[in-house]
């Protein structure tokens, strides 16, 4: 069967278990993950011609949105699928968002020592987008994460990564003694890797940046002799009939280097025929078109040289043509200085001069990008994270240290006071019932005028949620600062000696920081009520998939299904991007909280004539009538626990009543006839 073929049977085969049999057992579930995983596996997303990529991803989308137990490495994997589909795309701002959800996956298990490749590969991949989006400094952050880990991965080949990229970096740096000396250790890493292509194929581009860097060390017969060994292992490796067209991409940028070094030794006839099959090569659709037109810049070169006017300026309208469509500054700057030459030499210096005009001038624009990487030492960047880090944690470490004896002093200086006053007390008993007696009509007379004080007070509602956000805000970095702390423990706690202590800690940091930010949303929706000027034209179906796809882990942990149904299948409206999804979240966790074991949740979208109806559908324990509207209050005392114990703090029905009416809706529930409630609202078109 052609593998295409085979390709296509496996993806719908994949579609029709996640479709027809969700309900499977465990050992049908089994089944499904391992052929899933097989997909991945299988299916090389950048060196597979043959291979359906888009029909691949859909599948893949869909066992993702519809499969509820996939394990965290499958969903892990389909993430890094659609990360490399994009980024090799050069669509480098859709594929950080994939990264994100990569890491996210890992932390979300709870167990990041299970998947420690896992998470380094994530850093790695985020660090990649970033640097690709030129944002160095976040980068290099996510670089310095993973090379935390490497002390943990005593496996060489996942250590690959971090030499690799460090030599990208110094490269870029052009310091390209140390970039080769890491290169050279990558290549050694990467030799004890399982030898798949990908592994095949990096490794003629690991020889390749060698001689590169030695070739800008003016080492020029290392170079050569680095170049012929690249050379060399791609014609020992070029054995598979449906990957010679990489083998060719990489025979071509080889000769093109090395028509370069004859050219800088003026052999140039040589270098000629040399760049002339890399062009042949690579000038084709498919091929690697940034290293042709370096190529053709080297031959312009030897042209200009040898004094070949007529070919010289064929090529030099070959390259504008190629300008036009990859528009790279470097590529144009090298256009108009060899244009000036061409244009010099046959005697037209009035249109040289304009064309060094424009070199000069993108000059700078490149030198400013170039100033841009040089300006971080990168073993210094990372001993001053290192260093920052090492210090956060002493600070967290002290700043708990000194809560804990503020407490013990608090808490001695309260027993010392209870235990005279109770010694006191007693002594005194008999008499102190008259005096009691008096005192406490003092206190009510206190009460009565402190009331009064209280009233003509009048506090005002907006300096109340001042002081409480303020409040909030005070207790948010503490509370954030032992949760980091705590899951840094269980990170050392190999043992597992205090894992059920310090997992009960870190559960109760994050019941605290979700009230703490419930608390601040509240305050700060009611001083900014008025949205319009942050709201955008935004896809609502997206959004509610997005949230129900942030919420599957925890629908998950309670074998709860979350089915979405509109009537429509793109619907824009002018909202409030984080504002409306926080409404829906909020209205999907409650579902979740107040609804036993294996239920299934509904949310629904009704475009109608003048409006929105989304409807959140639950058949959990309902809400007694006795509650009535007061849910929807700021601090209502009408809360319970959810189905298995889950904390409710009475704010997140208020905070949802508070954003859908500022964006001109309703929000209200009703009884669901199955059993349950049913939760909607309404946004206006």
């Amino acid at each position: 069967m052609p593998f295409k073929k085979l390709s296509n049977y496996i993806l719908s085969l994949v579609s029709v278990f996640f479709v027809v049999f969700a309900s499977c057992n465990d050992k049908q579930q089994h089944n499904t993950n391992l052929l899933l995983d097989s997909l991945i596996n299988n299916s090389s997303w950048v060196y597979n011609d043959d291979f359906d990529k888009e029909e691949a991803l859909n599948k893949l989308q869909h066992a993702l949105n519809s499969n509820r137990k996939l394990p965290p490495k499958s969903v892990y994997n389909i993430y890094n699928s659609f990360y490399f589909h994009h980024f090799f795309k050069g669509r480098f701002e859709k594929a950080l968002p994939y990264a994100d959800s990569m890491l996210y996956t890992i932390k979300a298990t709870g167990n990041t020592k299970k998947y420690i490749k896992e998470l380094a590969g994530a850093y790695y991949a985020k660090g990649d987008a970033l640097f690709k989006l030129k944002a160095y400094e976040e980068a290099y952050k996510n670089y310095f994460f993973a090379k935390k880990l490497l002390p943990v991965i005593s496996d060489k080949c996942a250590n690959s990564n971090y030499s690799y990229r460090i030599a990208m970096i110094l490269y870029r740096q052009s310091k390209y003694r140390e970039a080769g000396a890491y290169f050279r250790q990558s290549l050694a890493e990467v030799k004890t890797c399982k030898q798949n292509f990908q592994e095949i194929y990096k490794q003629q581009e690991l020889f390749n940046n060698i001689a590169l860097c030695y070739s800008h060390i003016g080492k020029i017969d290392s170079a050569l002799l680095f170049y012929q060994e690249a050379l060399s292992f791609v014609n020992r490796t070029d054995t598979l009939p449906d990957k010679t067209r990489y083998f060719k991409v990489a025979r071509g940028v080889l000769y093109g280097n090395m028509g370069g070094e004859l050219l800088r030794q003026k052999k140039y006839r040589k270098a000629e025929q040399l760049l002339k099959e890399s062009i042949a090569i690579n000038d084709q659709p498919g091929f690697d078109s940034v290293d042709v037109v370096t190529a053709k810049i080297k031959l312009i070169k030897v042209y200009l040289k040898t004094r070949k006017m007529g070919e010289a300026l064929n090529y030099l309208k070959i390259l504008d043509k190629d300008n036009k469509k990859i528009k790279r500054l470097d590529f144009i700057q090298a256009y108009h200085l060899l244009y000036a030459e061409y244009l010099s030499e046959v005697g037209e210096s009035k249109k040289a001069f304009a064309h060094l005009q424009r070199y000069i001038g993108l000059t700078d624009s490149l030198q400013k990008e170039v100033d841009k990487i040089r300006s971080t030492n990168i073993d210094e960047r990372f001993r001053n994270l290192s260093n920052e880090n090492q210090i956060s944690l002493l600070k967290r470490e002290a700043e708990i240290q000194q809560r804990y004896l503020y407490i013990t002093f608090v808490f001695i200086a309260m027993v010392i006071s209870i235990v005279i006053l109770i010694y006191s007390y007693w002594r005194k008993s008999k008499k102190n019932i008259k005096i009691l007696t008096e005192l406490n009509n003092k206190i009510s007379l206190h009460k009565d005028k402190l009331e009064e004080a209280l009233t003509k007070l009048g506090i005002s509602d907006k300096e109340k949620d001042t002081i409480l956000r303020a409040v909030a805000h005070d207790l948010r970095n503490p509370v954030v600062g032992i949760s980091s702390l705590t899951k840094l423990m269980l990170l050392e706690d190999e043992q597992g000696l205090n894992t059920d202590k310090l997992i009960l800690i870190d559960g109760a940091c994050n019941n605290a920081l979700t009230l703490i930010d419930d608390i601040i949303e509240a305050a700060e929706n009611k001083e900014e009520l008025d949205f319009e000027g942050k709201k955008i034209q935004a896809e609502l179906i997206e959004i509610i998939k997005n949230a129900i796809a942030l919420l599957n882990y925890r629908a998950d942990e309670k074998q709860q299904h979350i089915c979405f149904k509109a009537n429509v299948d793109v619907l824009e409206l002018h909202v409030y991007v984080q504002k409306v999804a926080r409404v829906i979240s909020n209205l999907i966790g409650n579902a979740i909280k107040f609804s036993e074991v294996g239920k299934e949740i509904k949310v629904e979208v009704e475009k109608r004539k003048t409006d929105v109806l989304i409807k959140v559908l639950d058949n959990g324990i309902g809400i007694p009538a006795k509650y009535g509207d007061d849910i929807f209050l700021l601090f209502t005392s009408s809360k319970r626990f959810g189905t298995k114990g889950e904390k409710s703090y009475g704010l997140g029905l208020s905070i949802c009543k508070q954003i859908v009416v500022a964006h001109g809706g309703k929000i209200w529930y009703e009884e669901n006839p199955a059993g349950g409630t049913i939760f909607c609202f309404t946004l206006p078109l």
